[in-house]
């Protein structure tokens, strides 16, 4: 449970809508509605009146039942009149050519929505989480009401990377790969540079806005508030009977669920040849069927699906690896090690947006043999890794702490 941290700063209450795709719980298995949870309850801690707008669906209906106590949620009816399976395809295909833009069916939901309208027209400030919500300010324009996009990924530098990854792919990959950055790119632009505010979760990501929009583009930092989330003692971590290497996210995503495959089928035999009795161990819920062949076929490959608590397996871990090769914006798994004292090995796109002077991780790597180097080093001296990651733990702290993100948020939607 996120902690409500004591703020000493004044702060003035404002009416939220905060629309968004889904409505977060305790336990939501994926670090975006994580951290869209502690936003929330920020929110609320600072005083201001939340209602969260979000379209009708199975899984938004268990949030709002979740959070019954807490906010004000809406669900608006999405229709199918074509049926289902016939939505869900449409859906599929319109999001494969114009990633940035949400399905026709939940624009209509919105724009036709008068419930909506109404909670737009007497709002302070109107929140869209994820970019991609933010197409829909469109429907829901208020002329007395400050529009704030909060942005978990710049998608316009995840496209970009998919199309420099497809250079070897036949050419109609190679054509869909060049629209989608070119669609991608235009349809950002256009959703940063009517916002009144982008809020990124880094330096990074505002100078990518500012290539993307320009210059004049109005965005600004806020932290994610990832430190005092681990409970694990300090004595316990890493002390398993065999040493455990650990890769945490959402294998839906197909950016976790790649570097998940690249790592077994790449790194762990390579670190296996050192240390032979390592476990790789993939923890997050949906991993794909690919994943459960590998846990099957290779010694030494733990996929866990979907559980309740990462803290044993933070626990367990000797190493954290983050072996992404694509994707965009902060990624709270690397962080998350960090916080808890854990030494990461990652790659360039893991840290983007995270290690500076100040702070570091103990091996940054992209190709597969310098990543197992940096691994076999670790648990080869895990003292001293240790105390390397135990080094920056404060710094790491302090950065990502839940004071420093109210402190942020209190002067995002009081000004």
């Amino acid at each position: 449970m996120y902690a409500q941290p004591k703020v000493e700063q004044e702060t003035v209450s404002a009416r939220i809508v905060s629309v968004t795709p889904m409505v977060p719980f305790d336990g939501v298995p994926h670090a975006g509605g994580q951290h869209y949870l502690r936003h929330l309850r920020a929110l609320a801690a600072l005083g201001h009146r939340v209602t969260i707008l979000a379209p009708d669906s199975a899984d938004n209906r268990v949030g709002r039942l979740a959070l019954r106590n807490e906010f004000r949620v809406e669900l608006l009816a999405v229709a199918t009149p074509l049926g289902r399976r016939l939505a869900d395809f449409v859906d599929k295909q319109q999001a494969r050519l114009f990633p940035v833009r949400p399905a026709a069916r939940i624009r209509r939901a919105f724009s036709h929505s008068t419930v909506a309208r109404r909670l737009v027209e007497t709002a302070d400030v109107v929140e869209y989480q994820w970019t991609e919500t933010a197409w829909l300010s469109a429907h829901l324009r208020a002329p007395s009401a400050r529009h704030v996009v909060v942005v978990h990924d710049v998608l316009s530098q995840s496209y970009q990377r998919f199309f420099e990854a497809s250079a070897a792919s036949p050419l109609p990959q190679r054509l869909l790969a060049r629209w989608r950055r070119f669609i991608v790119a235009r349809d950002e632009r256009r959703v940063y540079s009517s916002a009144d505010l982008a809020v990124t979760f880094s330096a990074k990501d505002v100078d990518v806005i500012h290539r993307c929009a320009g210059a004049s583009a109005p965005a600004r930092v806020v932290r994610p508030p990832l430190a005092g989330i681990e409970s694990a003692e300090e004595a316990t971590r890493g002390t398993a009977s065999a040493p455990v290497v650990l890769f945490v996210g959402a294998f839906d995503r197909s950016v976790n669920s790649d570097a998940a495959e690249w790592a077994a089928t790449e790194i762990l035999p390579l670190v296996r040849a050192r240390h032979p009795r390592v476990r790789f161990v993939f923890a997050g819920a949906n991993p794909t069927p690919r994943m459960h062949e590998l846990a099957a076929e290779l010694e030494g490959v733990e996929v866990t699906g979907r559980v309740e608590t990462l803290e044993p397996y933070y626990a367990d871990a000797a190493v954290v690896l983050v072996p992404l090769r694509s994707g965009a914006g902060v990624k709270f798994k690397t962080v998350e090690a960090m916080v808890r004292g854990i030494p990461v090995v990652s790659t360039t796109v893991g840290v983007e947006g995270i290690v500076d002077d100040r702070l570091h991780v103990f091996a940054v790597a992209d190709e597969a043999d310098a990543l197992a180097r940096g691994v076999i080093a670790a648990l080869d001296d895990p003292a001293s890794a240790r105390a390397d990651a135990r080094g920056v733990r404060a710094a790491t702290r302090a950065e990502f702490s839940a004071e420093q993100f109210e402190r942020s948020l209190a002067e995002v939607y009081s000004s």
